[in-house]
């Protein structure tokens, strides 16, 4: 099962979860769909969404009550929509800059 499971479709953010998460020998998955996410994220270790995606909030709704460190990002002007994410449970809700900065951080880390 994999470690990381994003639902991303920005080829540069995908590019780059996906080779941060080789560099520290972790599994990632990329997803397409809420229901995809909900499978995927029940052993994952943490889910990463664009909160600029449409679906996006309705992933974050189907992953309530679970456990997976949620991260999310956004363009920094949307403060409604990181508000919002973290009401609904996203445990760090970033700036796309900071995203991409802090992401070798915070993949390093994750609670095994």
């Amino acid at each position: 099962m994999p470690a990381v499971v994003y639902m991303v479709r920005d080829l540069l953010f995908t590019s780059k979860i996906r080779e941060t998460a080789k560099q520290l020998g972790l599994d990632a998955q990329s997803v397409r769909s809420v229901d995809e996410l909900t499978a995927q994220a029940k052993d994952a270790r943490v889910v990463i969404l664009d909160l600029r995606l449409p679906e996006a909030i309705a992933a974050l709704q189907s992953l309530t009550g679970t456990a997976v460190a949620k991260l999310g990002f956004v363009d920094h002007e949307r403060a409604d929509l990181m508000a919002e994410a973290t009401r609904l449970g996203c445990t760090q809700v970033l700036a796309k800059g900071k995203f991409s900065s802090d992401l070798p951080r915070i993949l390093a880390e994750l609670p095994a």
